[in-house]
């Protein structure tokens, strides 16, 4: 009943002033104990209300089930690839439903960047929580190390847009309580939420078939024709989300800052490192971007 009136959780509720012979009554008292005390009861209700809680994922029952993706495969023009494009009823009405607002209008020339959040910029696990100090040391430790340069050294190239695979309502609160919206140095041009994503099926390296969700670069290309295939490059740390667009993907290692060397962590600084030499690079492109930390652009024909 107090979480209907209050949309606090249970879980979060803490009851001050319930007591019984002096002591704080626990979750098991049942009301019909406290009946015999001083009627009316007045009590405090300590607690947040869900919608001002910053989440982590973890917690949400809304989340989509996420397996490893490390042993998943979908080769470029295969029969699968091709059958999931040909057969593309779910790509157009995706397409045609999925709703882009810019936060920042598109600048002319710019290649798009498409950046997954959750382990690939952030880490929302493990969170402090629970008091203001702790949320501003959250606010800090959550953003991967390198985050904010290395927006803002690819800004320099690229549009920007974020793509997670969590609801827009979580991922709003993420944005905005870490200043990633509006800041000074870089701008985020839109945001896609799990709502543009739909299923597909792929084949684990055993053989396997799984049906998994992914992120189709298409619906962005369909929308926006100027940003195209040749332009466009999705950053994730699941392999899994560029299954339509494996050309276009580039996974880079999962970021959990509870993890021993955390703080040591480069990736994003490497990843800027090749997003400008491929911004650079008047040469042909390579092929796909599963060795890019080793990447070196070749020099043009007759160069």
């Amino acid at each position: 009943m107090l979480q209907e009136k209050t949309n606090v959780l249970m879980k979060r509720q803490k009851l001050i002033g319930l007591s019984i012979n002096g002591k704080p009554a626990s979750d098991e008292t049942p009301l019909t104990h406290l009946s015999k005390l001083k009627n009316p009861h007045r009590f405090i209700l300590m607690g947040t209300p869900e919608a001002d809680i910053f989440v982590d994922p973890q917690d949400c029952q809304e989340l989509p089930e996420v397996f490893d993706d490390f042993d998943l495969e979908m080769a470029p023009h295969s029969e699968q690839w091709r059958h999931a494009i040909e057969n593309s009823e779910n790509l157009a009405r995706f397409t045609e439903t999925t709703e882009v607002h810019f936060i920042h209008q598109p600048r002319e020339g710019k290649r798009l960047l498409v950046l997954d959040l959750d382990h690939t910029l952030l880490d929302f696990s493990g969170r402090s929580g629970g008091t203001d100090a702790g949320l501003v040391a959250d606010r800090v430790s959550l953003k991967r190390p390198h985050m904010d340069a290395f927006l803002t050294a690819v800004y320099a190239e690229y549009d920007l847009a974020v793509w997670s695979q969590t609801s827009w309502r979580w991922l709003e609160l993420k944005l905005t309580e870490l200043g990633l919206l509006y800041h000074p140095a870089y701008k985020i041009s839109f945001v896609l939420d799990k709502t543009s994503m739909f299923h597909v099926t792929s084949t684990d390296r055993a053989g396997k078939e799984r049906r998994h969700q992914v992120k189709p670069l298409h619906i962005i290309w369909r929308k926006f024709p100027h940003w195209t295939e040749a332009n466009t490059y999705h950053v994730d740390d699941l392999g899994r989300n560029f299954a339509l667009n494996p050309a276009n993907g580039i996974k880079v290692k999962a970021y959990y800052r509870g993890r021993d060397g955390a703080t040591r962590d480069d990736e994003l600084v490497h990843l800027a490192h090749y997003l400008l030499q491929l911004a650079a690079h008047s040469g042909p492109p390579p092929a796909d971007h599963k060795n890019w930390r080793g990447w070196k652009p070749q020099p043009p024909l007759g160069g």
